[in-house]
């Protein structure tokens, strides 16, 4: 019997403690599924990118901190709206293989149902490589969730020989003038191909954002156990003093 995915809701963090955390998880992998935010309002690179792909100035203009992910993929501007998740699963996994379109496909489809129960019809869509924009949000490239042709959720996945952490967001505000300037994109193709809950005019409040998301993954894991950071992040017991030997 499969035990149950364990399921962290930790509200907002620092970029370093959330991709702290994310690779502690990965390096555990045990089955976990973590909803969470940033704060400060952080840009996140994927592991191929560098700061030259973002505009140094305008992320101190605008406070954000910088931080390199794990996985791979474009960059993402975290704004205090988005909703992120990791999902993490050993790579013996039953519902894993090894195709990557097919995995990625199942560690988004939380995110699926949940826009669904939201109203919205969202599916997943895949495609060959075909860009390598700084911005992931117009990337032509792996398999996304989107909503009406447009992108609403991306994805980025680190594998390696024992699990696979996947990134993902939820897009509540597409924050377009902050995206153009960051990443030195063209606003008409942010327009084009990215979208947000409130251009979809839904406005769920965080906590209902959350709630959804949290069924959707279990409407495609079963049943989670919410679990408290603080029984994973444990610090390694201390060795047990030695005994001093008896008198005779």
């Amino acid at each position: 019997m499969l035990r149950r995915m364990r399921l962290l809701l930790d509200g907002h963090l620092t970029a370093a403690e959330n991709m702290r955390r994310d690779e502690l998880l990965h390096a555990a992998v045990v089955p976990t599924v973590r909803l969470y935010g940033w704060k400060p309002e952080a840009i996140s690179l994927g592991n191929s990118q560098s700061e030259a792909d973002i505009d140094l100035e305008v992320v101190r203009e605008y406070g954000l901190d910088v931080v390199k992910r794990g996985t791979g993929g474009g960059g993402i501007l975290h704004n205090a709206t988005e909703v992120t998740y990791a999902v993490v699963l050993p790579i013996d996994h039953p519902g894993l293989n090894a195709n990557i379109t097919d995995s990625f496909g199942l560690l988004s489809r939380g995110v699926v149902n949940a826009l669904r129960s939201l109203g919205l019809p969202a599916e997943l869509e895949s495609m060959p490589d075909r860009t390598r924009d700084a911005l992931c949000y117009v990337r032509v490239q792996g398999t996304n969730v989107m909503v009406r042709g447009r992108k609403i959720s991306g994805g980025a996945q680190r594998r390696t020989k024992w699990g696979v952490l996947q990134h993902g967001t939820v897009i509540v505000d597409r924050d377009e003038a902050r995206l153009a300037r960051v990443f030195r994109a063209d606003p008409e193709v942010i327009d084009a191909k990215v979208t947000s809950l409130a251009i979809e005019g839904i406005a769920p409040t965080r906590s209902d954002l959350i709630a959804a998301l949290v069924a959707g993954f279990t409407e495609t894991f079963g049943p989670l156990e919410l679990t408290p950071w603080e029984t994973i992040d444990q610090p390694p017991a201390a060795p047990a003093p030695e005994r001093a030997p008896s008198s005779p």
